[in-house]
């Protein structure tokens, strides 16, 4: 009887040793949902560390089936596009990252499978995205604005400190719709934070300039001010931020 029970301990850890553990556990291409609002959208993919070949074109709603490896222990890079007609199109890119059961064959002594099965699999490697479901706006200046202000407003990133990633999106932003307020004020806090005291200056200026009212921008000028050393232009942004947030608390 106890014999019987180490075998069956036994076994499925030989294996693994053997066949390589991310290859058991997660092996196989990447089955990727790739949704759109509204459907119908085309959807092309390519795969850039193959020379930019393509390796898919469908149309939404789409299931893609996607390698994880682009090589021997080289992961995949994809670019997807979706687009349709009357709407902006859509781009991002897919980065194959380590997968974790990778390292279980350091757990489990599986040499073989660090070195040759997972690489050679592909399973080493991971693509996290559960799928890609995107709102594409229609292309007018309406759906620029909402484009800018919905996907590439910057907060998330700024939120988390990803100050870079912020700044990238509020560029696209800012491209889409250059009269965005709001994300030169946004734009200027994460410069702040970067310590890119003249650029962010110079992005809050502009948003002054496109929103006379905008307290959040007199706010920030004033740190921005505070950081230069010029605390009496800094008192006066300062001191106007908050006349503007009294008067707009008593409106509501």
């Amino acid at each position: 009887m106890l014999r019987k029970t180490v075998r069956k301990l036994v076994l499925p850890v030989c294996l693994i040793s053997l066949a390589g553990c991310a290859t058991i556990v997660t092996g196989g291409p990447k089955a990727l949902p790739i949704m759109s609002q509204p459907d119908g959208a085309k959807i092309e993919i390519i795969d850039i560390r193959n020379d930019n070949a393509r390796v898919i074109k469908a149309t939404t709603p789409y299931t893609a089936s996607l390698e994880r490896s682009a090589g021997f222990f080289r992961s995949a890079r994809y670019k997807v596009r979706i687009a349709k007609e009357g709407y902006l199109p859509y781009e991002t890119e897919l980065q194959a990252e380590l997968n974790g059961w990778y390292f279980g064959n350091i757990a489990l002594g599986g040499a073989l499978g660090m070195l040759i099965i997972d690489p050679g699999t592909g399973a080493m490697w991971s693509i996290n995205e559960k799928n890609i479901n995107v709102k594409l706006y229609a292309d007018s200046p309406e759906g620029k604005m909402a484009m800018a202000r919905e996907r590439y407003n910057g907060l998330a990133p700024f939120r988390d400190g990803d100050y870079d990633q912020a700044i990238a999106d509020l560029d696209q932003a800012l491209t889409l719709d250059p009269e965005y307020a709001e994300g030169y004020c946004t734009r200027a806090e994460c410069r702040l934070e970067k310590g890119e005291i003249d650029a962010a200056l110079s992005d809050v200026d502009r948003a002054i300039a496109l929103k006379p009212d905008y307290a959040d921008a007199y706010a920030t000028r004033g740190k921005l001010l505070q950081k230069k050393g010029d605390m009496a232009s800094a008192k006066v942004d300062l001191q106007k931020a908050a006349e503007l947030r009294r008067g707009a608390a008593k409106r509501l």
